[in-house]
């Protein structure tokens, strides 16, 4: 959800934001302010999508260089002074037991440095805030009217990072909310589709694989999550991709995670090939100093394993010298139709190139080559 609605839903009237989109009028207030980008994205003071206290000139300008990235909807607020020292941190989280508080009296830009500071603490019914907001130091109406309000508006997840506290007055410099699909129904009345914001501008491999989706029955999707990253995936089926990328994501690595998607629906090898060389080629792009692939997905119905294993080998051919002398290895666990025949072509073309990682059938866990792959990347 767009941050100016979250806090409009979190603080109504007494929340001061302006909202600003591209192709609206610009009007920047007079006063001190902070500009930010509000898209989603997640630690953008370090990624320069952030202009505090600066001149409406500068202001205007910080917005026009967040144009040229594809950014289109922003937010002034109010500049709040105030020391490093004074920043906290507060996220509420739908879990199984009820709400998950997280605590930490050290926030701000880096507070994923020092996990350990972090307090946790579950609200199973609403008696239980009074001791937690007693435990961690924060107004109990203050915690309480955050707890009503994320559980009214049917948020799945709630960050404010970093909050001040001065006595009885709370403060939320930065707040971010998710919310579902499923819970759109529900919330009818206080937010809709309308405010779930979309981030920058599609990533050229992300236009091409939605273009190419367009023209075939087959299934085809890929989410660049981190361009840099050392964990890639080229993954098939809908249910065994996310048990594979939830793998890597209990395992610590999720930070690592370079993409998203699945090919499925049985595509032909010409599109198992157009689709993969997207992925290979971002692999190579990346930065990480070790990176591995995983090839993987469930037990298929009808997608055939040696067709789109044999459009997965073009793919690769075009670009095996270049993954060989960056070192990158390749994990395989495939099952379906023509397995068998799939996994020894794709074990002897990876073996020839110097590629083999592991290659694994349906007789292995579906979450093998994933455990292999998080292990090469670490060694």
């Amino acid at each position: 959800m767009s941050e100016y609605k979250a806090k409009r839903i979190l603080f109504g009237e007494g929340y001061s934001g302006v909202q600003l989109r591209t192709g609206d009028s610009m009007d920047i207030p007079g006063g001190r302010w902070v500009a930010k980008v509000d898209q989603g994205v997640k630690k953008r003071f370090k990624q320069g999508l952030v202009s505090v206290d600066k001149p409406e000139a500068e202001t205007r300008s910080a917005i026009a260089e967040w144009e040229k990235k594809g950014f289109t909807q922003f937010i002034l607020e109010p500049y709040f002074e105030h020391k490093t020292e004074e920043e906290q941190y507060l996220s509420l989280e739908r879990v199984r037991d009820g709400v998950r508080v997280l605590h930490a009296t050290d926030g701000g830009v880096n507070i994923e440095e020092h996990p350990e500071a972090v307090g946790r603490f579950v609200i199973s019914e609403e008696s239980d805030i009074a001791g937690i907001a007693a435990k961690i130091g924060l107004p109990e109406p203050f915690l309480l009217h955050v707890y009503t309000v994320f559980n009214s508006s049917h948020f799945s997840f709630l960050e404010i990072n970093p909050l001040i506290v001065r006595g009885e007055d709370v403060y939320a410099l930065d707040a971010a909310v998710l919310v579902d699909s499923a819970a759109e129904f529900f919330a009818s009345g206080i937010w809709s589709d309308d405010d779930v914001v979309k981030t920058k501008a599609k990533h050229v491999a992300e236009e091409r694989v939605e273009a190419l989706a367009a023209t075939t029955p087959a299934a085809l999707k890929l989410s660049v999550i981190n361009p840099d990253g050392a964990l890639f995936f080229l993954l098939s089926g809908g249910g065994g991709s996310i048990v594979i990328a939830d793998e890597a994501q209990l395992e610590g690595v999720g930070h690592l995670i370079a993409n998203y998607g699945e090919y499925s629906g049985g595509p032909t090898r010409e599109e198992t090939y157009l689709y993969s060389k997207e992925i290979i080629g971002m692999m190579i792009q990346s930065k990480a100093q070790k990176k591995a692939l995983v090839i993987a997905g469930g037990v298929a119905n009808f997608t055939d394993v040696k067709k789109t294993f044999l459009g997965i080998i073009d793919a690769l051919k075009e670009r095996s010298e270049e993954l060989r002398s960056q070192g990158i290895k390749i994990f395989v666990r495939r099952g379906g139709p023509n397995e068998k025949m799939g996994l020894q072509l794709m074990r002897d073309f990876l073996q020839a190139e110097g590629l083999l990682g592991a290659v694994y059938g349906s007789d292995v866990v579906i979450t093998q080559a994933v455990d292999d792959a998080i292990q090469y990347i670490r060694i």
